[in-house]
């Protein structure tokens, strides 16, 4: 039970430090933090972003050490309590003491469903991404101490705002901790659509609108992994609602749309697209403004103290990638700036293959899009790679007609139309819709909510319940297997403990990290999972635009294939056995298969991996 148990406080006391320092600044910048709206949810953000940002100027200057960011951690809790007790200022604003029926409904099916998940959170085995970047980028700066060129690896130059949030939960635990960040933050999601929802009609509003994010499967499959689109979809949402504020409250205007822009400068620092989160949110402000009658000096204020600070909240992950790489968005823009370990051919095979993942980029797949995204979405990148709630083909047009007299339905809905938009002609990938469901959730809560509110009043509270269970079945109905797989993994934790970690590590990598000498360095083929490899290696970014192809292009034999990786300054390979379609080059497979210049090191019991030297 200590495994679980000292997880669960050390992800609250992470918590408590966001919004202790969260307060504090605000309570710097403004004398009315607690005017807010979301209060508590809007501090808890803001205390991350000082985190993010406190880690990177850390990282930039080479103390991204231990010693320093806990140090730094119990004095903000300290000081941060401290300040809160003085003041006597409640940590979370009063909840209501009573709860419908309805209500309580959907507030049940959600907490033991959250419970199911953070079990599941806790499993020490990674996914695709986590083990590619997510977690292996932070842990290799931690080593470091700081930043640092991450050879072949695209991901480490981009932005990573919430890596950086991964590497304090390292520091302060393990990676596991790491996990529960993501996890963290879509609860903070879920909660701010409650808040919101709250504000914007009842409780049970505010509930429904939890339950429609949490019932999309895109969505619940991210509680349990080391991602970042639960934190793009809470920044980009809680950006939104201080815009949405300061459209209701001209008098607080200026403030309440720099903290949108500061919001939006963290989500645009989570992924490099994330600015595109900031100009729709600019466009939402400047249509409502000029429908209003304002003017253009107004639109042009208001949309410069959005875009203004998120642009200089991004700027540092764009001078730290053209410094180490010389291009500020690398690999993108090549042609203009170039860049190490990339090419023209390969850029070109980068964008083929993301403009491949969807269903088609012709006028008709374009006009059918929002349909097929709804109801044909399904694993596989020629169907998305993910599903979302087909409730959304009732609910979106069901919105569109409540967005006539209720303004924050219009405002999600033109935030989400703009999203989507860009999203159409990107990466067609799924889960990167997860940023506008916190918008239709909201959306599609109001429009029930409306809805309901047209029948005879004494029919309003029956049919609120009717709906709440229908949607608690909904929500828990596909996701039953997930209880009796948290019951299982709770039981492995009860029997081990942290000894459970083990299972996450591969037989090929406790060789390479207990046999293969310090300064080995290694060249990963058809892997680039490099989290739990305590030895140098070269792993491709994308296996769709691999980059070590790309150099062994024109090398025909397997002398010239030997040079490259004497360049490399390789001393071993990991080869997983696995077909991932890389083109590799014949003379490759003929290096390879030359016992005079490699020797079979250790191959898995699985016969998944192989560990291969190269001889002197």
């Amino acid at each position: 039970m200590s495994f679980v148990l000292l997880n669960f406080l050390f992800l609250l006391a992470i918590g408590l430090c966001f919004y202790l320092t969260g307060s504090l600044v605000g309570s710097a910048l403004t004398r009315s933090p607690r005017e807010w709206p979301a209060p508590g949810l809007s501090q808890f953000g803001l205390g991350a972003a000082f985190w993010i940002y406190l880690l990177l100027v850390l990282a930039s200057t080479g103390l991204l050490r231990s010693q320093v960011i806990v140090g730094v951690f119990i004095v903000l809790l300290v000081v941060g309590g401290g300040w809160q007790w003085r003041a006597r200022r409640r940590l979370v604003p009063q909840a209501e003491t009573r709860q419908d029926p309805a209500g309580l409904v959907l507030a049940v099916s959600l907490t033991a469903l959250l419970a199911a998940l953070f079990l599941q959170a806790l499993w020490p085995q990674l996914s695709w991404d986590a083990d590619s970047y997510h977690l292996t980028v932070p842990r290799l700066y931690l080593e470091h101490q700081g930043f640092r060129r991450i050879a072949f690896n695209v991901y480490s130059d981009w932005p990573l705002n919430i890596e950086l949030l991964f590497a304090l939960a390292m520091v302060l635990k393990d990676y596991v901790l790491a996990k529960l960040i993501h996890f963290g933050f879509g609860v903070a999601t879920l909660l701010l659509i409650y808040q919101v929802g709250r504000t914007a009609g009842s409780p049970w509003v505010g509930w429904v609108g939890a339950t429609l994010l949490l019932a999309n499967p895109v969505a619940l499959s991210e509680f349990r992994v080391a991602y970042v689109d639960l934190a793009l979809a809470f920044f980009f949402f809680l950006a939104f609602v201080f815009v949405h504020r300061a459209l209701e409250e001209r008098d607080r205007r200026e403030n309440l749309l720099i903290m949108a822009g500061v919001f939006s400068g963290v989500a645009a620092g989570i992924k490099l697209t994330g600015i595109v989160g900031a100009l729709c949110l600019a466009v939402v402000f400047a249509a409502v403004t000029l429908r209003r009658g304002e003017g253009g000096r107004a639109v042009l204020a208001g949309t410069s103290r959005i875009l203004l600070p998120a642009f200089l909240l991004l700027l540092p992950w764009l001078v730290k990638s053209w410094l180490l790489t010389g291009n500020p968005v690398y690999p993108f823009l090549f042609g203009a700036f170039g860049g190490p370990e990339w090419s023209l051919e390969l850029g070109e095979q980068l964008r083929a293959w993301q403009q491949g993942i969807g269903m088609g980029r012709g006028w008709t797949d374009y006009l059918l899009l929002p349909l097929r995204v709804i109801l044909f979405g399904q694993r596989g990148y020629e169907t998305f790679d993910g599903r979302i709630l087909p409730l959304w083909l009732a609910l979106i047009p069901l919105a569109i007609w409540v967005a006539r007299r209720r303004a924050i339905v219009g405002r999600c809905l033109l935030f989400t139309f703009l999203y989507f938009l860009f999203w159409s002609v990107t990466s067609q990938q799924m889960r990167f819709l997860i940023a506008v469901l916190p918008f239709l959730a909201v959306a599609g809560s109001v429009a029930v909510a409306e809805l309901v509110g047209q029948l005879p009043e004494r029919s309003r509270s029956p049919v609120r319940l009717v709906t709440s269970v229908v949607l608690a079945a909904i929500l828990l109905v596909p996701n039953l297997a997930v209880v009796p797989a948290a019951l299982s993994g709770l039981r492995d934790y009860l029997r081990q403990g942290s000894e459970i970690k083990a299972v996450a590590v591969k037989p090929a990598y406790e060789f390479i990290n207990r046999e293969l000498p310090e300064n080995a360095r290694l060249v990963f083929l058809n892997t680039n999972h490099g989290f739990f490899c305590r030895r140098d290696f070269v792993a491709d970014s994308f296996f769709e635009a691999s980059q070590l192809n790309d150099l062994m292009q024109g090398r025909d034999s397997k002398e010239e294939i030997e040079q490259l990786f004497r360049e490399l300054g390789a001393t071993h390979f990991l080869i997983e056995n696995r077909d991932r379609y890389v083109p590799w080059p014949q003379s490759l497979f003929d290096y390879l298969s030359d016992s005079d210049r490699v020797r079979l090191l250790f191959r898995s019991p699985d016969k998944a991996y192989d560990v291969v030297e190269i001889r002197e």
